[in-house]
């Protein structure tokens, strides 16, 4: 039985860039606190295939997929809608989907254009998307928006810096959103991972083995997060245990990371 302070029934959530991963994980754990929730992938079918999964798994109609690209902020607006349109309104909303680097490298190395992808993606569409989701919380008086942002955000770590400043941003973004909104009843908040298993992160380690020495190297307890402990995290917030929440950025890292100097320096 699901303790009443952490009950998401009846609640509807819209996760995006859900299909794998963190957001994965935060879609099954929302449905199995009694959410109905949107799952979204840049591919459709993607979507559809990992909604099928977890209403399989369940026994319930408890997800749909939706298509939605963070790097097209019109199809995240569209997402936002085809799921009210299915559901009726949306509950929670999460920004879960990230850009991410084209390289983990010195900043010296990293190129300028870099930047310009992560701010737009991890900044300016996830302004977007909850501004938009946020009008009819606002009316409402009920709504919470959550985001998945990065330890790399809160304490520079070599070769993640240019991520860490677009997360950094996003960390601001929701501080400010949620002061904006915090008279009107809609919650924002924001958990930052540290070294998490993810898609992501099996990416990176193929291209550059090495990364994961140095990355685990600055984890004090010396092991990966698992995405299901993100998502206990952000279930807590969605729900009415985390109900006196807002404006904060929750640091999961498994201890304060390094300084941002090179390993060998």
């Amino acid at each position: 039985m699901v303790s009443s302070l952490f009950d998401l029934t009846g609640k509807k959530a819209l996760i995006t860039g859900s299909t794998k991963g963190i957001g994965r994980e935060i879609a099954e754990a929302f449905v199995d606190h009694g959410a109905q929730v949107a799952v979204c992938s840049r591919k459709l079918a993607d979507a559809q295939a990992a909604a099928a999964e977890i209403n399989a798994r369940v026994g319930r109609d408890a997800a749909f997929g939706l298509s939605a690209d963070l790097m097209d902020r019109a199809s995240l607006i569209a997402a936002h809608d085809a799921a009210v349109a299915r559901m009726g309104r949306i509950d929670v909303l999460v920004c879960n989907a990230a850009q991410t680097p084209e390289d983990y490298c010195s900043m010296l190395d990293y190129p300028a254009d870099g930047y310009s992808k992560l701010m737009e993606g991890n900044i300016v569409n996830n302004a977007a998307l909850m501004s938009h989701a946020a009008r009819p919380m606002k009316e409402r008086k009920d709504g919470v928006i959550l985001a998945t942002s990065s330890g790399g955000g809160v304490h520079p770590g070599y070769s993640t810096v240019p991520y860490g400043v677009s997360k950094a941003g996003l960390n601001f973004l929701v501080a400010g959103l949620a002061a904006e909104l915090a008279p009107f009843n809609v919650r924002v908040n924001a958990i930052a991972p540290g070294l998490t298993r993810s898609w992501s992160m099996e990416q990176t380690i193929r291209h550059n083995p090495a990364a994961m020495d140095v990355f685990m190297s600055r984890v004090p307890m010396r092991r990966v997060i698992e995405g299901r402990e993100i998502a206990a995290g952000m279930v807590f917030l969605a729900s009415e245990g985390g109900k006196a929440i807002t404006g904060e950025t929750i640091v999961m890292t498994a201890g304060t990371a390094g300084n941002g100097a090179p390993p060998d320096a």
